[in-house]
């Protein structure tokens, strides 16, 4: 299962209730957000490609997050903005993962990823390679998993189809959930968040019952 997205979940849990009951903390947030709202203001353009080049970083680096920017993001920009933004963020970043690990290998990759989980994923994916297999492989396992299919040389079309189909809910449960916390709706937030949760243990308990051994990777 994909590890660091249910810890990640947990912590936005704890950060979300702080941020509920703490009014020190809603205003901090808040100073924060009028602090880049005047930075995209002087330059709306340059603000857009820091936020999609923060997102590829995310997706080609671990264990680097850029969802602390989201809620942010959803104040200055709205919900569905922000979430093209997010998802064509987190695609350049999978495609790239997936140039790199194809073009350049390991010696690239060994400096993003650990040899050792790398070596794993890479015998996955040569061993899984069905459609649905692999998109289940991309929604349970994290998003480095592109230099992967890389490294098999994966056909790129079925990729990026894959990488699309396996990152849009998880851009919608971020923005909605971010918009959700700062409404403070905790139905909406918590539903967000349960998607998220039952599309990854899904995914991996499918793979799992294929007998990849995912919680080794």
């Amino acid at each position: 299962m994909n590890r660091r997205t249910v810890l990640m979940a947990g912590v936005a849990i704890a950060g979300v209730l702080l941020f509920w009951y703490s009014s020190a903390l809603q205003e901090a947030f808040y100073v924060v957000v009028n602090f880049f709202s005047e930075l995209v203001l002087r330059n709306e353009l340059l603000a857009v490609v820091v936020f999609v080049l923060l997102s590829a970083a995310a997706a080609l680096i671990s264990p680097f997050t850029n969802i602390p920017l989201i809620p942010i993001a959803v104040v200055i920009w709205g919900t569905i903005p922000t979430a093209i933004l997010l998802l064509g963020g987190w695609m350049l970043g999978d495609i790239l993962a997936y140039f790199i690990g194809r073009d350049i290998g390991y010696p690239a990759v060994r400096y993003m990823v650990s040899s050792e989980r790398f070596d794993r994923w890479v015998a996955v994916v040569r061993e899984h390679t069905s459609f649905l297999m692999a998109l289940l492989l991309r929604v349970a396992l994290p998003a480095e998993l592109g230099y992967a299919f890389g490294i098999i040389r994966y056909p790129m079309i079925l990729y990026v189809l894959i990488t699309f189909l396996a990152e849009l809910p998880m851009a919608l449960v971020a923005v909605y959930a971010s918009e959700a916390a700062l409404a403070g709706n905790a139905q909406m937030f918590f539903a967000a968040l349960g998607v998220l949760v039952v599309l990854i243990v899904a995914g991996a308990y499918y793979v799992r019952s294929k007998q990849i051994h995912t919680n080794h990777l």
